[in-house]
């Protein structure tokens, strides 16, 4: 049997725990945004999911694998994926991640303020997300688009980074976007980048 779990970025992940075999990963894409991310995986027994949220107070549960749909197979799994973004919207994609290039496409931020600290990442991750997983530095307080406090500039790669939101308009100016500034907890990263703040 087959489950798909499922992670939206930004959001919540959901990650397989003993008794839950990945066996090839699905992203759902909207024009150039990144909606989703589907992981086909096969149950070998009764399990959980971890389900982490990845927005401020952060936590994770664990989700009976009963709770979720059951698939005989992975292509009837994928079909049901193609069902769910539907057929009839030419930017809605399903596209299917290769694991053999999937370490190639992995992008760089350079915390430039700490001490030029560089990590990796996959592609379409937030950007105070990976400052939190990799200790990179960027201030923040509430995490959600409210404060402001995660202000940073992208000082190179702003083209990497995806469409200004608009909780970001309501702390930074034209000026400022202009300049390279942006929200950490808004911004998904789509290629190398450096920031300072």
């Amino acid at each position: 049997m087959y489950i798909v779990l499922t992670s939206r970025p930004g959001q919540y992940r959901s990650e397989p725990t003993p008794g839950i075999t990945p066996v090839e990963t699905h992203d759902y894409f909207y024009g150039a945004r990144h909606i989703a991310a589907f992981v086909v995986a096969r149950l070998d027994g009764q399990s959980r999911v971890k389900i982490v949220d990845e927005t401020a107070p952060s936590g994770a549960n664990l989700v009976p694998t009963k709770c979720f749909e059951k698939y005989e197979s992975v292509p009837e799994a994928v079909a049901a994926l193609e069902s769910l973004i539907g057929r009839d919207h030419a930017q809605a994609r399903l596209n299917r991640r290769n694991p053999e290039t999937l370490a190639s496409h992995m992008v760089h931020i350079t915390f430039i303020t700490n001490g030029g600290k560089t990590v990796e990442a996959p592609p379409n991750s937030n950007l105070l997300r990976v400052s939190l997983r990799e200790k990179g530095g960027i201030p923040f307080k509430c995490g959600g688009g409210l404060c402001g406090t995660c202000r940073c500039r992208v000082e190179v790669g702003l083209e990497h980074t995806d469409d200004v939101k608009q909780k970001e308009r309501r702390h930074l100016s034209p000026e400022d976007l202009a300049n390279g500034y942006r929200m950490a907890c808004q911004t998904f990263i789509n290629g190398n980048v450096s920031v300072s703040w």
